[in-house]
């Protein structure tokens, strides 16, 4: 009769330790709502980023919702204000995943953002998809995050490639030690000078310096035929000097938004940029009549970082599943375009050619891959 009783006791024990540890792997929701956060830059010198990137889920999210939500279970949006700093972006991704207990996450969008979550990501192993980019360098999981931005070595490829093609043969280069900055602005040099232009000088600065006077004085020392302002926190102080000190050659940049554009306009006429090329007109009317005004960046890369995240709960809400889907990943048809994941970890997206005139953006034409 004892024997009879210990293995009962025996069978239930193995069968509680199984079942925790199957909800374990199913992740944190298992009732309720399904819960996912977004780390975004809500205030600070990136808000405008973030703003684009909210509204974007948010629309997403409500048509999911509308629709019945993902197997009959509506998705909750966490948002969780980063300001664009590291360190709370770190603090607010221990949160959601701790104490909120997402199923997963979006974001954050800064890179030196994503770089200091990146350890948590790995430890925690919750499925993350991230409209940015960081450096196939310092990036130890290529697979989880899924990153849902162009990659930036390439970008900055293209626009060399274009400068090049134009005749221009010395160009010198406008940057700042931020990481994104700091890439663009390496690549750029790399590509151009291996197609056979030469840079002049490479001049980078600290993002929060306020006078960009002297830098922009050794630049234009070196004499150049254009200045690539491959800098997102100097454009405005750049370009200002610049104009100041009668520079009559070309300009040329990256990603440059309305804010930026509006604000140089006295500034930048003719300065060409690349930039992901115009999203879906579906994608821009919905919100428009939604927000009364267009999508900037990142607002279609996050929206599609969303429902490519919608689309792999449909299949399964067991993080392992999850996150093989996140593994087998290789393409996606989004309001931002066609993406691509690379056989080396690299996401290949559409970019366009556009120019500043009167601090309005016009588009000229689709940049190609480079040739390498």
């Amino acid at each position: 009769m004892k024997k009879i009783i210990w293995i009962v006791v025996i069978v239930l024990v193995i069968g509680v330790i199984w079942k925790v540890s199957k909800n374990d792997n199913a992740g944190p929701s298992t009732g309720g709502p399904i819960k996912i956060a977004a780390l975004l830059p809500l205030s600070g010198d990136a808000a405008a980023w973030g703003q684009n990137a909210e509204r974007a889920i948010q629309l997403a999210t409500e048509k999911i919702n509308n629709e019945g939500g993902v197997n009959d279970r509506q998705v909750e949006i966490i948002y969780e204000d980063t300001g664009g700093d590291p360190k709370k972006a770190v603090s607010s991704y221990q949160k959601v995943t701790s104490i909120d207990k997402v199923t997963a996450v979006v974001g954050p969008l800064g890179q030196t953002e994503v770089m200091a979550v990146l350890p948590i990501i790995i430890k925690t192993k919750t499925p993350t998809i991230i409209p940015s980019y960081v450096p196939l360098k310092n990036r130890p999981n290529l697979s989880n995050p899924l990153l849902v931005w162009m990659d930036a070595e390439e970008e900055s490829s293209r626009i060399a490639e274009h400068v090049y093609g134009e005749g221009i043969r010395n160009v010198g280069v406008i940057g700042t030690l931020d990481s994104w900055e700091q890439t663009i602005s390496d690549a750029f040099t790399a590509k151009f000078e291996s197609l056979g232009g030469n840079i002049t000088i490479k001049e980078i600065v600290q993002p929060s310096v306020s006078d960009m006077k002297l830098a922009v004085t050794k630049v234009l020392g070196t004499k150049p035929e254009a200045v690539f302002l491959g800098t997102y926190y100097q454009f405005i102080n750049s370009a200002k000097v610049l104009s100041d000190q009668n520079f009559q050659g070309k300009l040329y940049s990256i990603e440059v938004d309305d804010y930026l554009a509006g604000e140089s306009a006295s500034w930048t006429n003719g300065l060409r940029f690349i930039a992901p090329d115009y999203y879906q007109e579906d994608f821009v009317k919905i919100f428009q009549d939604k927000f009364a005004q267009a999508p900037g960046l990142p607002a279609g890369q996050s929206y599609d970082a969303v429902n490519i995240l919608f689309s792999i709960l449909k299949q399964s809400e067991n993080r392992d599943d999850i996150l093989a889907a996140i593994d087998e990943f290789t393409s996606y048809d989004g309001v931002s375009g066609k993406f691509e994941i690379n056989a080396d970890g690299r996401t290949s997206l559409p970019t366009a050619l556009f120019e500043v005139e009167s601090g309005k953006i016009k588009r000229l034409s689709y940049l190609p891959l480079t040739q390498n």
